[in-house]
């Protein structure tokens, strides 16, 4: 392996997803809430294509329920997950390239940056910035073209099946998070075996 490629919700940091807390705050379920959003136009959000007032002018037409404040960063309490950041380091010092490959918005990456959870990576490849989100394969195709990588030499740590399936079936070794233990596991086994 030459790359590495890590998401950032549901692989390097908790507290991302922001429907539980907004679906009871609106007094719905949040699988209403997540379809509510999926229709609102969460594919373009996620590419940049519109902007978070654009999104939740969407919803309030479509829905007519109103949300006050920013929720996209009212409700977002990113954690990072230690032993993930170990790994990213240990990937590092073992003299590979991690890079983050992930579906964000504006406010997300905002206070990622503020956060400083971006600064472990050697580069940030965020969708909002790209123009483009997983699970195309233009993402990886983007990432894998920037970095000068055939798709046999990264792999990629994502929670999601769909976007685990979308990177391998481009032949980037691919690895779904279940745990932190597992992903180590798998990842350090790709990693040639130390001679004696």
């Amino acid at each position: 392996m030459k790359l590495f490629i890590f998401d950032m919700g549901g692989v390097m940091v908790d507290g991302f997803d922001v429907v539980p807390a907004l679906a009871s705050d609106l007094g719905i379920t949040p699988d209403v809430l997540r379809a509510e959003l999926d229709a609102a136009g969460m594919t373009p959000l996620h590419d940049g294509a519109i902007t978070p007032l654009e999104f939740w002018q969407r919803y309030e037409v479509l829905t007519g329920r109103s949300v006050a404040g920013e929720p996209w960063r009212d409700y977002f309490k990113p954690v990072r997950r230690p032993a993930m950041y170990a790994l990213v380091r240990q990937l590092q010092d073992a003299g590979y390239r991690v890079v983050a490959g992930t579906n964000t918005i504006d406010p997300h990456y905002a206070m990622h940056e503020a956060n400083g959870d971006y600064a472990v990576f050697d580069h940030v490849y965020a969708s909002n910035l790209m123009g483009v989100s997983k699970p195309e394969a233009e993402f990886w195709r983007h990432i894998l073209g920037a970095e000068r990588v055939a798709a046999s030499d990264a792999l990629f740590v994502d929670d999601l099946a769909v976007n685990v399936a979308g990177a391998a079936a481009l032949g980037i070794t691919a690895v779904q998070y279940e745990t932190a233990e597992q992903v180590s596991g798998a990842v350090l086994a790709t990693l040639p075996v130390p001679s004696a």
